[in-house]
C-alpha cells in the first residue's frame, strides 16, 4: 500500500510540476497529498503481480499484432473484392468486472478490426467486428488470458 501510496504521490507531483513549474511547489506538494489521499480512498491500489517476461511478450506482441490487423483492414477496406461483413457479437470475458476487465478493454480498444462497444445484462460485452463471422469470440477470449497472464490476474 505504500508503494501504491508514493507512485501516485509523485505521479501526481510530476503532473503538476509539468503544468505549473516549481513557482508554486508547497501547493503542489499539498495538491499531490491531498490527491493521493482522495485516490487511495476512491480507487483503492490493485493487487497485481505482474509476470516479467509475460509482459515483455504482450508488450511485444502488440505492434505486430496491431499491424497485422491494421493490414487486415485496409485489405477488407480497399479490396472491392473484399466485402466487410460488420456486426456485433456478444462476447463473455473471464475477468470480473472491474478495472482489470476495464483495462484490458481499453487495450483490444487499441487493436484494429474490433472494438469493446458496452457491457451487457449477465457480464456479457458486446464486440463491435469488421468481420462479424470470424473467430472474435475466440481471438478475445485468447488475448484476455494473456494479458491476465502478464499482469498476474490468472490465479
Amino acid at each position: 500500500m505504500a508503494a501504491a501510496a508514493a507512485l501516485r504521490f509523485a505521479m501526481l507531483l510530476l503532473f503538476w510540476l509539468a503544468i505549473a513549474g516549481t513557482a508554486a511547489l508547497p501547493v503542489g506538494l499539498i495538491a499531490a497529498a491531498l490527491g493521493t489521499a482522495a485516490s487511495l480512498q476512491l480507487m483503492p491500489p490493485a493487487r497485481l503481480r505482474p509476470r516479467p517476461a509475460a509482459l515483455a511478450l504482450l508488450v511485444l506482441r502488440f505492434p505486430w499484432q496491431a499491424l497485422r490487423a491494421g493490414l487486415a483492414v485496409a485489405r477488407i477496406a480497399l479490396d472491392p473484392r473484399a466485402a466487410p461483413r460488420p456486426g456485433t457479437i456478444e462476447w463473455t470475458p473471464r475477468l470480473p468486472p472491474g478495472t482489470a476487465r476495464d483495462a484490458f478493454l481499453a487495450y483490444a480498444s487499441l487493436l484494429p478490426g474490433t472494438l469493446p462497444a458496452g457491457g451487457l445484462a449477465g457480464g456479457a460485452v458486446l464486440i463491435h467486428a469488421l468481420e462479424a463471422e470470424g473467430a472474435v469470440a475466440e481471438a478475445m477470449t485468447a488475448e484476455e488470458a494473456r494479458f491476465a497472464r502478464a499482469f498476474g490476474l490468472d490465479g
